[in-house]
């Protein structure tokens, strides 16, 4: 688990060392699925720039001795997940490009084999939804959104490894939160916020919890316009307020972006809101929030069935 850049070299070398030992006929140190995650795990917390090629040439190796008839060497899906970290670790221009191809080749395997172990987990998609939002692909909140939507309809045709978990969903608004481009890419993204807000507003499953809110707000600091978009920012305001969910991290968000006369109104005050903390806030803002003291507890937020509330924003965003 070291994050030494020779950590991982040391245990590649560890794992020739129990392959010599097994072909010199000492027992119990046959090297197996584990010993090589374990190595692949080491390249991912390495982040050297070849963590990602280092990571491919392990998966390749337990391939090739599945191919013999070697089934304790057979990479499972904490392997394959480990390698894309690797990649993403790696910051390589291609990093994204690969991470993908691991993820079909994991869905590939699980469709042809019954061996389900190397089938992708909600923890793999996840991790190729942060590969997205790491990356500086153009559309990546299109991307991103593709992601999910399969996450989805996988869960829906009946793979129960596969599902969005509000994890999944912080990644995805932080995808789009950091989309660059024209204004017309930038509003895209925004839209995909908005439909994902909705979506997960609408499911019985899943609740925003204290990194939610702080993503969308960061996609409409970096996508609206606090004067021509004022009708999307005070519907934001008001969902957020109800969700009572405001703590020390989302309340710097706001009123970093948010102009100091627009927060005054809102709080009823004429003091300089830079100089409030989150305790100074009324009880209706923070009630489902930790704020390292006892005001609310962690209260589950209520702020299920407010997706009819967006669809109006958005009619008034379209006729203003």
């Amino acid at each position: 688990r070291s994050s030494n850049p020779q950590g991982a070299a040391k245990a590649e070398k560890l794992l020739q060392t129990m392959h010599d030992h097994e072909a010199a006929g000492v027992g119990n140190v046959s090297p197996n699925t584990i010993a090589y995650s374990t190595c692949i795990m080491a390249w991912r917390n390495s982040r050297r720039g070849d963590a990602g090629e280092r990571a491919d040439a392990l998966l390749d190796k337990m391939e090739g001795y599945e191919k013999k008839g070697l089934t304790h060497l057979r990479p499972n899906f904490i392997a394959y997940t480990n390698a894309m970290e690797a990649w993403i670790s790696s910051k390589r221009p291609n990093s994204l490009e690969r991470v993908e191809v691991i993820l079909e080749s994991m869905i590939e395997r699980s469709r042809r084999d019954e061996y389900s172990d190397s089938a992708p987990s909600t923890t793999t998609f996840n991790v190729v939804m942060k590969a997205i939002q790491q990356s500086s692909h153009p559309m990546k909140h299109l991307k991103a959104e593709k992601l999910l939507n399969r996450m989805k309809e996988m869960h829906q045709s009946g793979d129960k490894r596969v599902k969005p978990t509000i994890m999944s969903y912080n990644i995805f608004f932080n995808a789009c939160a950091t989309t660059e481009g024209n204004n017309e890419t930038r509003m895209s993204a925004f839209s995909s916020v908005v439909n994902a807000l909705i979506d997960l507003q609408g499911n019985n499953r899943l609740s925003p919890d204290a990194y939610t809110w702080p993503a969308v707000w960061k996609a409409c600091q970096n996508h609206l316009d606090v004067k021509k978009d004022l009708a999307w920012i005070n519907r934001i305001f008001e969902l957020t307020i109800k969700s009572g969910s405001v703590n020390e991290l989302l309340f710097n968000n706001m009123r970093g972006f948010l102009p100091r006369q627009y927060m005054q109104k809102k709080l009823n005050t004429t003091e300089d809101v830079q100089r409030l903390t989150v305790h100074d806030l009324p009880l209706e803002w923070t009630c489902n929030a930790k704020l390292g003291r006892n005001r609310g507890g962690s209260r589950k937020a209520q702020t299920r069935k407010q997706s009819g509330g967006l669809q109006k924003a958005r009619s008034k965003a379209k006729t203003g």
